[in-house]
């Protein structure tokens, strides 16, 4: 719950005005098809499917709206230089760049580290769960990053002796 409450403080405290505005008109479309509805309420069943479908392309649409334009408003590149691991202090340590090739300045950047257990095919379920569930995560928040520059970042995970692991780097930048 934390978790969810400090990213959607995130998001609200650094959205652009781009941002706002797509969630306005996907409210909107969302609005105008339910009034659909309403002059179809002599017709139940037609009104009820077409809500569904109304919920599921205004989530999709809101979804893939908010890649594009993370894509083309700020657009960044993050890229993993070295995994090192500490044997002395149980440390693994993570040096990455991450690129600014917007056509603006960015305030903050907050860069998530997200280690995923590798896994056999064996049992699918745990497969699975290893797959979309991080194992450890840890964020650091950049400011200033001008653009067309690179910075060197580091994080580090304290008390890590896992060998057979995945890192991906997750990155929101305004």
């Amino acid at each position: 719950m934390q978790s969810l409450r400090e990213n959607l403080l995130f998001y609200i405290n650094h959205f652009y005005l781009v941002d706002y505005m797509l969630i306005v008109f996907i409210f909107f479309l969302f609005i105008c098809i339910l009034l659909l509805c309403f002059f179809l309420r002599h017709r139940p069943i037609t009104a009820l499917v077409i809500i569904a479908f109304d919920i599921i392309v205004c989530f999709f649409l809101y979804i893939y709206s908010y890649k594009f334009v993370d894509l083309e408003v700020r657009n960044r590149k993050t890229h993993i230089i070295q995994e090192l691991k500490i044997q002395s202090s149980n440390s693994l340590v993570v040096d990455f760049d991450i690129s600014n090739t917007a056509k603006t300045n960015f305030k903050i950047c907050k860069i998530t580290a997200k280690i995923y257990k590798n896994s056999d095919k064996s049992n699918l379920v745990f497969y699975y769960k290893n797959q979309l569930i991080p194992y450890r995560k840890k964020s650091i928040e950049i400011k200033n990053l001008k653009k067309n520059t690179t910075q060197t970042q580091r994080i580090t995970f304290e008390n890590f002796n896992d060998e057979n692991h995945t890192i991906k780097l997750d990155s929101k930048c305004f």
